[in-house]
């Protein structure tokens, strides 16, 4: 079975047709390694492509969860996904059961170029950036990078968090002088980065990016912090409320993590319950 296409939230007019994960595809992805979650999802989304082969590597970090949304709620009878909160209300934990299918009320696509162009200098020479999403090339990287942290307790762990950061900037810019190789490329905008003078032209950056961020936000609600990126649900009802009191509600925000979306047959769903 094969979805309505998929437009990607970057760029509506580029569709995606994806067919149904099946058993054999799901084969391939029960242990996923923390450190290849986004390298996993590349290759999943890739092989559910119906058609000529649009390479999800290349596609927004927004585009990518999006698509396994997508996929996730057209290959299934039940969308429902459930999560425990704490309420501020009562102060105690609830559980909420949430169909995954409504998030399409709060999804957005871009009607612009998914990049902004801006002037800032390096050692007051003018360069040219443009401003562009994490797509999935940078995500590996950044997330291998990430699993080779040091413990926060140890020694050198601020320095390797703040090289890591860094290199999350590099990966949201371009320049006309970038080489043609991606790494290359990335480590020659690093290499200008860290020629920035820190009390003027690096703040101005930081600055434009995270308007960037802001302003070509598509696909899902989400926002992406420091700890991750987390997905706006539907506001919960606190269930400890007596009968006549109006409801309070909480603003659900869980993680999104990719392998929670990624079709993947587990044994106990094979357990003969009847011998």
């Amino acid at each position: 079975m094969q979805f309505k296409p998929f437009p990607l939230p970057s760029r509506p007019l580029t569709e995606i047709t994806f067919r149904a994960p099946t058993v054999r595809d799901s084969m391939e992805y029960i242990d996923i390694p923390d450190y290849e979650t986004e390298k996993t999802t590349t290759k999943y989304l890739n092989a559910l492509q119906v058609g000529e082969l649009n390479d999800s590597a290349l596609w927004t970090q927004q585009d990518r969860r999006t698509a396994l949304w997508w996929i996730f709620v057209n290959s299934r009878d039940n969308a429902y996904l459930t999560y425990q909160y704490g309420c501020g209300h009562c102060n105690d934990f609830h559980f909420a059961d949430v169909d995954m299918s409504e998030l399409v009320e709060n999804l957005t696509v871009l009607n612009v170029p998914p990049v902004i162009e801006c002037v800032i200098p390096v050692e007051g020479e003018r360069i040219t950036w443009k401003l562009v999403p994490l797509d999935g090339r940078s995500a590996e990287m950044l997330e291998y990078m990430n699993f080779q942290l040091p413990q926060p307790s140890e020694q050198g762990y601020e320095a390797a968090l703040t090289e890591l950061r860094l290199a999350e900037l590099a990966l949201m810019t371009r320049t006309d002088s970038d080489p043609v190789d991606y790494k290359e490329a990335a480590d020659h905008r690093l290499a200008l980065i860290n020629r920035m003078e820190l009390g003027h032209e690096f703040p101005a950056l930081v600055a434009r990016i995270q308007m960037m961020v802001r302003d070509l936000k598509h696909g899902l609600d989400m926002e992406v912090e420091k700890n991750g990126v987390r997905l706006n649900l539907p506001k919960q009802a606190c269930k400890a409320t007596e009968k006549g009191e109006p409801p309070r509600y909480t603003a659900l925000r869980a993680p999104f993590r990719n392998s929670e979306f990624i079709s993947r047959i587990r044994s106990e769903w094979m357990d003969n319950n009847h011998q």
